[in-house]
């Protein structure tokens, strides 16, 4: 493997990129780790895999490194950050929102919604996935601020425009922000005074979330905004709690879409989950999708609405 990756990071490394009469150098590096009968969860070896390839980029470009454990202290030690840094990235860094259209499977060409993902810039200049950056956070206070943050820029900047377009967005809500009354109200209080109507604005928030601030969440749905909660997967426990007209989507965890059309138990849990949905009134949503084949099976389960790269170019 390290050899085939080798020849491919030269082959890479070696291209000579012509554009409008001008060459430029392009460069790879690549990361690689060992699947056997120990070794073979989908989140760990992804997990190797990134902590090699940061390896590889660290030590400079045309780069292929081979997984070793200690990397992962390493890339620890690299990735953890002071408070000081995270309020930082939060006040001052510049913050990306990423829209992935979402769309039935049966027709991938008609988006009507788009999710918001967001990515951060650290102050050394990494970019980093804002759920990971949430999950380093010690103090709730973080999420606070960052949830005021996101709302505050798509106000200002993008509600007007998706306004016009008639566009629905999907923004995600932590728990720690749906915990606050007064974010809560000042996310309200936003809404009303933008162009934007309140049914075009979806919140994405944690499943588990609902039932502890089930309150937070229908003071938001009675002033016109859709829910959808996330990570739903396999613990199927929160369908003994939740009822109709709580929430209007149901986000199923990405794991579980990856491989559904060759995995009978996957596929037997979205129908599960889709039966549960038809119950209680939602829709679910499934992705990311990238195969055509995932996508044919999910509609075949009946699954309301897909995102990712299946339906990018549709």
């Amino acid at each position: 493997a390290r050899f085939i990756a080798t020849r491919i990071i030269s082959a890479v490394n070696d291209y000579h990129f012509i554009w409008e009469g001008r060459v430029h150098r392009v460069g790879a590096s690549a990361g690689i780790t060992l699947i056997d009968d120990n070794n073979h969860q989908a989140a760990e070896v992804m997990s190797q895999a990134d902590i090699a390839c940061y390896a590889s980029k660290n030590g400079g470009r045309g780069r292929v490194t081979v997984y070793e454990p200690q990397q992962a202290a390493a890339h620890s030690e690299r990735a953890a950050m002071s408070l000081d840094e995270q309020w930082r990235m939060i006040k001052e860094n510049q913050l990306m929102m990423i829209a992935r259209g979402v769309a039935s499977p049966r027709i991938p060409e008609a988006r009507n919604l788009w999710l918001i993902s967001l990515k951060l810039w650290s102050c050394e200049g990494e970019i980093i996935d804002e759920q990971k950056f949430r999950r380093s956070f010690s103090d709730p206070a973080l999420s606070h601020a960052l949830d005021r943050r996101v709302f505050h820029e798509f106000f200002q900047q993008a509600a007007k425009a998706v306004a016009s377009k008639g566009i629905s967005i999907a923004l995600p809500l932590s728990v720690a922000g749906l915990s606050s009354a007064t974010l809560v109200n000042d996310l309200l209080e936003q809404l009303e005074n933008s162009p934007l109507p309140p049914r075009l604005l979806h919140l994405i928030i944690p499943a588990e979330a609902i039932l502890d601030h089930a309150e937070s969440v229908q003071k938001l749905r009675l002033a016109g905004c859709r829910i959808v909660l996330s990570q739903v997967g396999r613990d199927l426990q929160i369908f003994n709690s939740l009822k109709a007209n709580m929430a209007d989507y149901l986000l199923l965890d990405g794991e579980l879409c990856a491989n559904v059309q060759g995995n009978l138990m996957d596929e037997m849990l979205i129908t599960i989950i889709q039966g549960h949905a038809q119950r209680l009134g939602m829709k679910t949503i499934a992705g990311p999708v990238v195969l055509p084949l995932v996508m044919d099976t999910l509609s075949g389960i009946g699954v309301d609405l897909i995102y990712g790269d299946v339906i990018a170019d549709a």
